[in-house]
């Protein structure tokens, strides 16, 4: 067993903050891949709660994407995510807030509206799993399929307001990134980390280390509203210089 692990599910945006940032870091680890659903017995078991991510590192645990990203800055502070002044570090640690409590809620709640279905969550967050389990996790899936929506509050109206917040997000990334293509200062920090992974799921990165497509024509047609979207372009760029495949 290795000393760093993370337990994560595989196509989570807040769960790939969190790869990025161990990835960045060059810290050699093991990865947990969890099944949504059944994943809350083992989170609570580790951090006395049920989201992922969770980072063990010895017998120290850390869930959460913001907190992880703080402690591996603590922990390996070469290859910083964070500005040298205290002015560009506020406004990074700031945009992240936002976009943690506002925009990764609302890209996920969107895209599932759009594509959820157990087709598309087995090829994506079950694709680690055995194929007896990928099996029967797409058997039980549309059992559960019903009350995942009313649990997320995912529908019409929600769901056209989370693709406003989305577009918003995008417009927010294309006009505040300066001449070198960052959001604070000159260069990559955890705003950067942040606001790329959490639109990840709009934009197909897996050519650069964000999950992989599922290949569903429901996921494709998603991808396509965004593309030509200047801001998903940004993603893409940064995704392409700062995200290698793990």
């Amino acid at each position: 067993m290795s000393d760093v692990e993370l337990f994560h599910f595989h196509g989570s945006h807040f769960n790939e903050k969190a790869r990025w940032g161990l990835d960045w870091k060059g810290i050699a680890h093991e990865r947990r891949a969890l099944l949504p659903g059944p994943h809350a017995g083992t989170c609570r078991k580790l951090s006395g709660q049920s989201q992922t991510p969770i980072l063990r590192w010895g017998d120290e645990v850390t869930p959460g994407s913001a907190a992880i990203l703080a402690r591996l800055e603590e922990r390996e502070p070469s290859r910083p995510l964070m500005p040298e002044g205290a002015d560009q570090r506020a406004e990074a640690l700031a945009i992240q807030r936002d976009f943690d409590d506002e925009v990764g809620p609302a890209v996920r709640l969107a895209k599932f509206h759009e594509v959820m279905d157990a087709a598309y969550m087995k090829a994506v967050f079950a694709r680690e799993a055995g194929f007896a389990m990928r099996t029967l996790y797409g058997l039980m899936f549309p059992l559960v399929h019903g009350k995942i929506r009313r649990e997320m509050n995912i529908h019409d109206e929600s769901a056209a307001e989370a693709r406003e917040r989305t577009r918003r997000a995008f417009d927010f990334v294309a006009k505040k990134a300066g001449p070198e293509g960052y959001l604070v200062g000159d260069r990559f920090s955890v705003a950067d980390l942040a606001c790329a992974a959490l639109l990840m799921p709009a934009v197909d990165c897996s050519a650069w280390g964000g999950p992989a497509h599922s290949g569903a024509p429901k996921e494709t047609a998603w991808f396509e509203r965004w593309a030509d979207h200047p801001g998903a372009e940004w993603v893409r760029e940064i995704y392409r210089r700062h995200r290698q495949p793990s």
